[in-house]
């Protein structure tokens, strides 16, 4: 069957989007999903988005892991998802709401030219469930804070970058018994007040460039720390995200969603 997608990225974390209203009926979405994301047998990305229709909202996000699992959201995603469904694509800044399972979340979008668009989004306030707690994985112990922001995550800060430490021990912190649904682990070093650099282990995908509610997340902890300022330019692997933080707490994340290819997958009902 064919299915009409388009391909997008946020700062290197990619996600194919789809349209509720042009997949088959029936059609089984895990399976969808982990063949489609699948990077040797399928299109590849982080996740998929299928845009369907709100009544509170001017559409909905559902969002999905490249393992199938559904997410409640995604801070790279939502920039990429408010691009796909952004029918005037202008160069003036314009309001848009996108219903997710984590609420309804309000975001600025204007058309920085014909393949990309900046995003404002309005991330809302963390929920920051403790900032200091100690955990033992691979050998070693961890002090940590641990987030929600609309999705679960583990905030560790290191003295230097370590890209080793996500491969070894994130999926070791993302399935820990202190963990029972599973969680986002962020790795962060503090450049200095204003500026920092974060690297990604995500729940359902694994190692990523980037990720949106992570950085967001980092932030917030740093902030409640004393570690940064009220304005952070957030460096991840894949990319450069601006995180603004007010005085209520709440946090608004901006950066670009760009467009990669679209076409038709041709999709089988086996799984790969």
């Amino acid at each position: 069957m064919k299915i009409p997608f388009v391909k997008m990225q946020g700062i290197g974390n990619d996600f194919i989007l789809v349209k509720e209203m042009e997949l088959p009926a029936g059609i089984e979405i895990a399976s969808l999903v982990k063949n489609a994301c699948h990077r040797r047998f399928g299109i590849g990305a982080d996740g998929l988005m299928v845009a369907a229709a709100s009544s509170v909202a001017d559409a909905r996000m559902d969002y999905y892991n490249s393992d199938g699992s559904r997410g409640e959201m995604c801070g790279n995603g939502i920039r990429c998802f408010a691009r796909y469904i952004d029918a005037k694509a202008s160069s003036d800044k314009r309001e848009m709401r996108i219903e997710t399972l984590a609420g309804v979340i309000a975001l600025n979008i204007r058309a920085v030219d014909i393949n990309t668009s900046e995003v404002s989004v309005d991330m809302g306030k963390p929920v920051i469930h403790t900032l200091h707690a100690t955990l033992e994985a691979g050998g070693q112990s961890f002090e940590y804070a641990y987030v929600t922001m609309g999705v679960p995550h583990v905030v560790i800060f290191t003295d230097s970058p370590v890209p080793d430490l996500v491969d070894q021990v994130g999926p070791m912190i993302e399935k820990h018994a202190l963990f029972p649904d599973g969680t986002n682990v962020n790795f962060c070093y503090i450049e200095n007040s204003r500026q920092a650099r974060v690297m990604t282990w995500e729940r359902g995908a694994g190692h990523t460039l980037a990720c949106g509610t992570g950085i967001t997340s980092v932030c917030a902890v740093a902030h409640q720390l004393g570690l940064v300022k009220d304005e952070v330019q957030v460096n991840a692997e894949g990319g450069q995200l601006h995180l603004a933080i007010y005085p209520d707490q709440r946090l608004v994340m901006t950066g670009p969603a760009t467009d990669i290819c679209h076409g038709e997958y041709l999709h089988r009902n086996d799984s790969i």
